[in-house]
């Protein structure tokens, strides 16, 4: 038996067992992705009519309210902050905005959205104040699309470089070969 000792650096790591589990979970979910991609966007959702859109994109309004934790009175003051709206700017002779909005009138809105559908530029003051997408999704949505948050686009430029790269690696290969 030999009294040499075993030099080990406290540093070094130890083999991950489960490595080729996550590595085989890794190449699945990019398959499934590749696939879905593929596949292209879902099929378009077809509605019966007009007011059922007024109802689908009113839910999508109270869904991001409610998400906000904001109440409908502070929403009607914050819409009214985004647009700068106030009752002394709308009574001028050249007025600069239109009447503020009031509580009742959104409460229309959000309540009987086939009787009083909501104007489409509020929907900019909505995903502002809320900070939600909500009723931006529900009309993306209706056309087979989605919307991407910051970090699914961030990982879709991350895919973009990889398949760059791999591109660039098998041009290199082929250039080596050819000398």
């Amino acid at each position: 038996m030999s009294n040499r000792r075993e030099k080990i650096d406290p540093r070094q790591m130890e083999f991950d067992w489960d490595f080729p589990s996550k590595l085989e979970k890794v190449l699945h979910e990019r398959e499934e992705l590749k696939d879905k991609v593929i596949e292209g966007p879902p099929k378009v959702m077809k509605t019966e009519n007009e007011f059922e859109l007024c109802v689908l994109l009113a839910a999508g309004i109270k869904k991001a309210i409610t998400e906000s934790g904001l109440s409908r009175e502070q929403m009607v003051d914050e819409i009214n902050n985004y647009f700068g709206r106030t009752a002394e700017e709308a009574a001028k002779d050249d007025p600069v905005c239109r009447n503020p909005l009031t509580i009742h009138m959104f409460n229309n809105y959000l309540s009987k959205p086939a009787e009083c559908p909501i104007p489409a530029f509020y929907l900019f003051a909505i995903h502002h104040v809320t900070e939600s997408l909500e009723p931006a999704r529900v009309m993306v949505e209706m056309e087979g699309a989605r919307i991407a948050t910051g970090s699914e686009i961030r990982q879709l430029n991350i895919g973009k470089l990889e398949e760059h790269i791999i591109e660039i690696k098998k041009l290199k290969k082929e250039l080596q070969c050819q000398r």
